[in-house]
């Protein structure tokens, strides 16, 4: 997001490049696919600032343009010199020499603009070099705090995970205990009711026990007497 606003910006605070003052009087000039080139142009970026291919590529694609206007005003100087030397040959013998006076310092001039505006090129390589190493760190440094955070933050996750285990774990020990005591005190009730009904049945049995030990004895009884 940082590198977006500040690309908006350059391009908000682009000026019209200035022709080098070789000659007195020489205003500043624009020229319109260079500067929208500069305007329109956007890096790639990468984890540490902008990919070193695709500046380089914008930079020899900014040289070319340069060079293609230095050449078409070479080639449209040099047209219009041919049109007006034609034109004007018989007359301009004896201005000849002035004439070539001048084209050589025209060429000199181009020259010149040519030369300071491969070192505003240099300058402005060099200050995106600067830009992007110092891009460069900054973003290795937030990377650094975002990782310190990152993992405080896991950190503290773990922390508030293992407390939360166990306490499901206490709970869980707590509900098994729970769950194994109701469940021993109704095995306990249902044995104490089975030991209930044994107890009655064998009552029952020794009642019917004692009857028939009567039942004999009074049969005995009655033989000893017959």
């Amino acid at each position: 997001m940082e590198m977006q606003e500040k690309e908006k910006q350059d391009s908000a605070e682009y000026t019209p490049l200035e022709v080098p003052e070789v000659v007195p009087g020489v205003t500043a000039v624009d020229y319109p696919e260079i500067s929208d080139f500069l305007k329109n142009m956007k890096l790639k970026g990468s984890l540490f600032g902008f990919q070193k291919e695709d500046v380089f590529e914008k930079m020899q694609k900014l040289n070319s343009m340069y060079q293609a206007r230095a050449q078409q005003m070479r080639d449209q100087a040099r047209g219009q010199l041919g049109q007006v030397k034609k034109q004007h040959q018989e007359e301009l013998e004896a201005l000849k020499e002035q004439l070539e006076q001048e084209k050589a310092d025209f060429q000199a001039a181009l020259e010149e603009e040519q030369n300071q505006l491969k070192a505003a090129l240099e300058t402005e390589k060099a200050e995106i070099k600067e830009q992007l190493e110092k891009e460069r760190t900054e973003a290795k440094a937030q990377l650094e705090k975002e990782r310190e955070e990152a993992g405080k933050q896991l950190e503290k996750e773990r922390e508030e995970a293992r407390k939360q285990l166990d306490e499901e774990v206490v709970r869980a020990r707590i509900q098994i205990r729970r769950e194994m005591e109701a469940q021993l005190q109704e095995e306990t009730e249902q044995r104490n009711r089975e030991l209930a009904m044994v107890r009655e049945e064998m009552d029952r049995l020794i009642e019917r026990l004692h009857m028939l030990k009567s039942k004999v004895k009074a049969a005995e009884g009655e033989e000893q007497a017959g």
